[in-house]
């Protein structure tokens, strides 16, 4: 079942564990966060997409029907680069990251005023 967005949010699809990491430093920053499973951001990014102001997955093979209109960090062990390249506003995010690489990676796609 799909879950419901909020206005601007950050819609984050990874591992379970990975998502509460990644949602509670982002909320600490003042964030509207989702954590979703694939089908519920899918169905998300195509009926509500202008609530979507970034996202966090580890599998943007995915996304692919959004490359031109989401903004997307892609955190992977070994991400491939010409995977990312394939979306138009995509950062990378080596696992393990910093959590302030992530604060400031999402700062940079996704300007907290934009909240």
């Amino acid at each position: 079942m799909p879950q419901k967005t909020a206005a601007r949010c950050v819609l984050v699809v990874e591992d379970p564990l990975i998502q509460r990491f990644v949602g509670g430093l982002l909320k600490r920053e003042g964030r509207q966060v989702v954590e979703s499973e694939l089908e519920g951001a899918l169905n998300t990014l195509r009926h509500d997409s202008g609530t979507v102001s970034l996202l966090i997955t580890n599998a943007p093979a995915h996304f692919l029907e959004f490359a031109e209109t989401v903004r997307i960090i892609y955190m992977a062990a070994f991400p491939d680069p010409e995977l990312a390249g394939r979306f138009r506003s995509c950062r990378t995010l080596r696992k393990p990251f910093r959590p302030s690489e992530l604060v400031a990676t999402a700062a940079e796609l996704a300007p907290l005023e934009n909240f």
